[in-house]
């Protein structure tokens, strides 16, 4: 009888540790998994402090050209953190930066105007959308599961509704643009943020419900 104890005791243990179980271990590893591939994608604005080129003001990143004023009509030096800003994007290969150019006002003065172009290897980095374009930053990973709902039959299978805190990962050119454009925002968006996801049963253990569709 003690030996029969020991080997339940044993297979007890092994049956806790499985990636079947439901606990915030194996939840985390699933949500994990399936933020790998999903990007957090948010619309980046310029900091234009002078537009006298006539192009837009706080032109989004991910615009196919972006034209950005270098000296005003009296020959200072201006967007300075616009500038800083694309330098980022330059490293980051997102943007090709062509000649300088010079617009003539109507006054007849001309300003100098540097003038970058979209690459080819930024495709994977940009999102269209209906307003702005969106900018790929990073990832999100989790911080915490807050809770969990008992798992359940549902459909056919077994699911636990999951909350949880993530927090972004970002890619290191996206750190350091994020912190260019506006250091609040970035303080703000290194926040963790409370999220929920529906998380499914297999054989292979737990997955997000979005990696199955």
């Amino acid at each position: 009888m003690r030996k029969m104890s020991v080997l339940v005791i044993s297979l007890m243990l092994v049956g806790c540790g499985g990636k079947q179980e439901a606990n915030p271990s194996n939840f985390s590893e699933a949500i994990n998994e399936f933020g790998k591939n999903d990007h957090v994608c948010l619309p980046v604005n310029l900091v234009l402090d002078n537009v006298e080129n006539g192009s837009k003001n706080n032109p989004s990143v991910g615009a196919q050209e972006i034209r950005i004023t270098l000296k005003n009509s009296s020959g200072d030096r201006v967007n300075k953190t616009a500038l800083n800003q694309m330098d980022i994007l330059k490293d980051a290969d997102i943007y090709d930066q062509a000649k300088d150019e010079d617009f003539v006002l109507q006054n007849g003065k001309s300003i100098p105007v540097a003038v970058y172009r979209l690459s080819d290897k930024a495709k994977d980095k940009i999102i269209s959308s209906p307003q702005n374009p969106l900018l790929c930053l990073g990832t999100q990973k989790v911080e915490k599961v807050v809770l969990f709902t008992e798992p359940t039959p549902a459909n056919g299978v077994t699911v636990s509704k999951v909350v949880y805190e993530a927090k972004l990962v970002p890619e290191k050119w996206a750190e350091k643009l994020l912190k260019a454009t506006d250091e609040n925002w970035w303080k703000s968006l290194n926040e963790p943020q409370r999220r929920s996801t529906v998380l499914v049963l297999t054989d292979k253990g737990w997955k997000d419900e979005r990696e199955l569709h």
